[in-house]
């Protein structure tokens, strides 16, 4: 009964290891693909010939740096899945990361006339726990290390 449940779960671990490499793969092509369409949409919003803007205008801006922050989030995401790839464990540090990435993009692309003053206010308690989260994360880090 001990070899059969230990001949399972190595296939489970088999299959996880095997279904990770394959987001890891997955994850890679769409943020890949995400950088060529910034790459595309900038180079389009740049030499549109409608605009009398000689480069970009502001809504142009907040959209690119939107994308760009959506990469970069991506970036994130790809580092997660490739560490927890490497050490079967899901870094706290990271996800962390990415969702101060996420809270951030939405931030600068807010749009204070649109929310009531109670939602500003809960984003920026968000954002005030999770780098608190973040510092206290790091701080432990480098204690263990020092």
């Amino acid at each position: 009964m001990s070899e059969s449940i230990d001949k399972a779960v190595s296939f489970i671990h088999k299959t996880k290891r095997w279904m990770s490499f394959v987001v890891l793969i997955l994850m890679t092509a769409i943020v890949a693909i995400a950088i060529v369409e910034l790459g595309i949409i900038l180079i389009l919003d740049i030499f549109d010939p409608t605009d009398d803007v000689l480069f970009l205008e502001i809504d142009e801006l907040f959209s690119i740096f939107g994308f760009f922050f959506i990469i970069l989030i991506g970036f994130e995401l790809v580092e997660t899945v490739e560490m927890y790839f490497k050490d079967n464990v899901i870094h706290a540090e990271v996800v962390l990361l990415v969702a101060v990435i996420a809270v951030s993009r939405k931030v600068i692309l807010l749009d204070l006339e649109k929310y009531e003053p109670l939602a500003i206010v809960g984003l920026g308690i968000i954002i005030i726990a999770l780098g608190g989260c973040y510092c206290l994360i790091k701080s432990s880090y480098r204690r263990k290390h020092t």
